[in-house]
């Protein structure tokens, strides 16, 4: 068995994937592909999901944006490509930009343990936000029980 990965596929710029790749880094926030699929077809109405989907892996696929992927919801869509990492609320999924310069020396630490040269790496920091804590902290209060969801 071959354990090569496979080649990328050819990038080649289209109208459509210039509008998709602006409306993405022009966002301000982590988008799905249905949120997108929905901004670009109010500027190209005769544009498909497909296409939007498509564009979105090949475009992440090239490191034009990022793919941020998690187990039990829809991918988001990164305009920013330069490192940096993220805080995840577990409880509502707001995904946020966040800059921990100290997530760089876990890196080294992981090259110095395990003698890998890492090319690159994603932190999510996933907890519940201000938002839902307080949420769950006046929900607890009203009825006098607690939130089945803990801190």
């Amino acid at each position: 068995m071959d354990a090569r990965p496979a080649p990328k596929r050819e990038y080649r710029q289209t109208a459509q994937r210039a509008m998709i790749l602006e409306t993405v880094q022009e966002a301000g926030e982590h988008l799905t592909a249905g949120e997108i699929f929905e901004r670009v077809r109010r500027r190209d109405p005769r544009i498909g999901y497909g296409t939007v989907y498509r564009s979105l892996h090949l475009l992440a696929e090239h490191g034009l944006i990022q793919e941020l992927t998690f187990a039990d919801q829809a991918s988001r869509y990164d305009g920013r490509c330069e490192r940096h990492d993220h805080v995840h609320c577990s409880t509502c999924g707001v995904l946020l930009d966040v800059d921990v310069p100290e997530a760089l020396m876990a890196r080294h630490v992981a090259e110095e343990r395990t003698g890998f040269s890492i090319s690159h790496h994603h932190t999510v920091f996933v907890g519940v936000c201000p938002i839902c804590r307080a949420a769950e902290r006046d929900g607890a209060r009203e009825d006098g029980s607690r939130s089945r969801k803990s801190n």
